[in-house]
């Protein structure tokens, strides 16, 4: 059931840097890392306490989507496990179960209009660090439970019609983008069934990693180099390519192929991990090598969202060196660089201002408070720096423990409704809940064309 509003007050401990000017990182001190990361984490969740009163819980306000609350408590999740540090984790454990949704699978009816199939399994990726990490319990039920709900629902919306298969952007046919199979909802739910994969042991989850990676190569999403595109649209049949390259899904992708040839040492996997960071030089700046994005940053004219890809890519990134380590190393040179960069693109002082690009220090004066709608900046510099904290990481992110006992892991017999050689069957509760929900969308459509 969506989560009633409620009202609570936090005081954020956070320590910040000494003096206003661009955060000064030094890569071989794992303790200034974690400070400045506190430092990012704590405007965050500062700036986000201070809106609550009288706002869902878990959503942050406009200009910010949906799915990128999603992403940020996810990376607060991972936050709390590189560093060690607890002190946001009510907070987080609270956003995350008050979007759930009456399903159990992160379809609040706050987002019945205009929820996206990558949008949904933004949040569910968090849930699943959550369980990796053993975070703190939810209110009710399980991470894992709450991240496999949306693979069983997602695979049932899994399209055979067009395509040959593949997952629509959106949901609903009624919203922009319906007809159109893109990187970024696909890459997701990849990397979410190879990282159930790797957490359970359950063969199917494996199935579908491969059953969602080969398609994307068919439709060539993926190209054979490996390049990632955004991607194609039905009313083609899939036959005509946007070429557009984004950092996100590239890494993403990256991060699934790196789980997937931990799993399963398959030379298969090992040669998509091994081609996919082949192609990483395209999202990195020239001179400096730092991650920027290219599609959008030279003309400057990412958006709200775009502005986050590059920190997720370097998480993703990182993640991918830990389970891979023959690439460790040339992720490593990229991932410090960067980190480098995105703390110089924030200022210091008790207003953290952060700004776009990493690749020039701009020492925050040019940059937005995540209270001025600056959330996509700061985020994006968080996770470009706390990904360096992946390497030393202990605990089940990303290794392949499925032996392990942490809180809310399932057996390896685990069972998914999906099936590798095609969608789930609508039965049981995942046909129901995207039955009831879609009625739920349809009768919110006719009230605002009423």
């Amino acid at each position: 059931m969506f989560a009633s509003k409620l009202i609570f007050s936090l005081v954020v401990p956070f320590v910040l840097n000494n003096g206003v000017g661009a955060i000064d990182l030094d890569t071989s001190k794992p303790d200034t890392i974690k400070s400045t990361a506190k430092t990012l984490a704590g405007a965050i969740v500062k700036a986000y306490t201070a809106q609550l009163d009288g706002n869902p819980i878990g959503v942050f306000p406009d200009p910010i989507y949906w799915w990128e609350s999603g992403a940020t408590w996810g990376s607060l999740v991972e936050y709390s496990h590189l560093t060690g540090d607890s002190q946001f984790d009510d907070v987080v454990a609270k956003a995350l179960y008050a979007q759930l949704g009456e399903y159990d699978a992160f379809m609040p009816q706050n987002q019945t209009k205009a929820l996206g199939n990558d949008d949904q399994s933004t949040w569910a990726l968090a849930a699943m660090s959550a369980a990796e990490s053993a975070f703190k319990k939810p209110e009710d039920g399980q991470w894992i439970d709450f991240a496999k709900n949306v693979f069983d629902i997602q695979t049932l919306r899994w399209d055979n019609s067009t395509c040959d298969g593949g997952l629509r952007w959106q949901i609903f046919s009624f919203n922009n983008g319906y007809n159109y199979k893109n990187s970024f909802t696909n890459a997701n739910l990849f990397l979410l069934s190879a990282r159930l994969a790797q957490f359970t042991g359950n063969k199917t989850y494996s199935e579908w990693a491969d059953k969602s990676f080969t398609w994307m190569q068919d439709i060539q999403i993926i190209s054979d180099a490996y390049a990632v595109f955004d991607g194609t649209s039905t009313t083609t049949n899939c036959t005509s390519i946007s070429h557009i390259q984004w950092s996100y899904p590239f890494a993403v992708l990256a991060e699934g192929a790196a789980v997937m040839y931990n799993l399963t040492s398959d030379a298969t996997w090992k040669s998509a991990v091994s081609g996919l960071v082949g192609h990483l030089s395209v999202f990195q700046d020239k001179s400096t090598s730092i991650l920027y994005e290219p599609a959008c940053e030279t003309n400057g004219d990412c958006d709200t969202d775009q502005v986050s890809y590059k920190g997720l890519a370097a998480r993703s990134l990182a993640r991918a060196a830990l389970s891979a380590p023959i690439v460790a190393e040339d992720i490593r040179k990229v991932l410090e660089v960067s980190a480098v960069g995105a703390a110089k693109s924030c200022s210091g002082g008790d207003d953290v201002k952060c700004s776009i690009k990493w690749t020039t220090a701009q020492n925050g004066t040019s940059g937005k408070s995540v209270e001025d709608g600056g959330l996509s900046e700061t985020l994006s510099a968080l996770l470009g720096v706390q990904a360096l904290l992946f390497k030393d990481s202990q605990g089940s992110i990303t290794t392949n423990e499925t032996s392990q006992t942490v809180p809310g892991s399932p057996s390896a017999s685990g069972s998914p409704t999906g099936s590798a050689t095609g969608a789930a069957q609508a039965t049981g509760a995942a046909g129901k809940a995207e039955l009831a929900w879609g009625t739920l969308a349809f009768a919110a459509l006719l009230s605002v064309l009423a």
